[in-house]
């Protein structure tokens, strides 16, 4: 397969959340659910606010809880940003819950056409391992100092930290 082009906005956020869900809390069905989540609902607030700055307003899901069913409104923090979470475990906005296989359909298999979607995955857990747990704890820190950056240059990203360690392991070992 012909690979090229570069990894959209929405995939990158996606994999930069689910790789920060799959660090801080271990669970890679979970993290993948998380990281559409998030993609969704940040595509959502971009689109709702404009160009408008960064504000309380549009944190972690606030303006949608209404439309969530009263049945599906179990919440789980990641630091300090809360989301829903389904009976069955997963990640919902409005009715939709966010499943591992929709993250492998609308994350994983468009990042796979451009990189290889484990390095992708590799380079996004050794990339975040730079930064302390407290920067990954934070809704703001991690869109300002981790997503911002990178947004637009993800495949250089992939190309220098798909091939190392990048601490990845004595991240684990320390926040375990």
């Amino acid at each position: 397969m012909e690979r090229r082009g570069k990894i959209g906005r929405f995939q990158v956020m996606g994999l930069l959340q689910a790789a920060r869900y799959y660090l801080l809390k271990g669970d890679l069905e979970k993290a993948k659910s998380f990281g559409l989540n998030r993609a969704i609902f940040y595509a959502w607030a971009k689109r709702t606010a404009g160009k408008a700055r960064w504000s309380k307003k549009y944190s972690a899901g606030a303006a949608i809880s209404s439309s969530i069913p009263k049945r599906s409104r179990g919440e789980e923090k990641l630091g300090d940003e809360m989301a829903y979470v389904s009976d069955q475990g997963f990640f919902v906005i409005g009715d939709q819950i966010q499943r591992p296989e929709d993250y492998d359909r609308q994350i994983a298999s468009r990042i796979e056409g451009i990189v290889p979607y484990d390095e992708a995955w590799k380079a996004a857990l050794n990339y975040l391992t730079r930064f302390p747990k407290e920067v990954l704890e934070s809704q703001r820190e991690f869109y300002e100092k981790i997503y911002l950056p990178v947004r637009d240059r993800f495949g250089e990203i992939v190309k220098r930290y798909s091939k190392s360690s990048g601490g990845l392991e004595s991240f684990m070992n320390a926040n375990s």
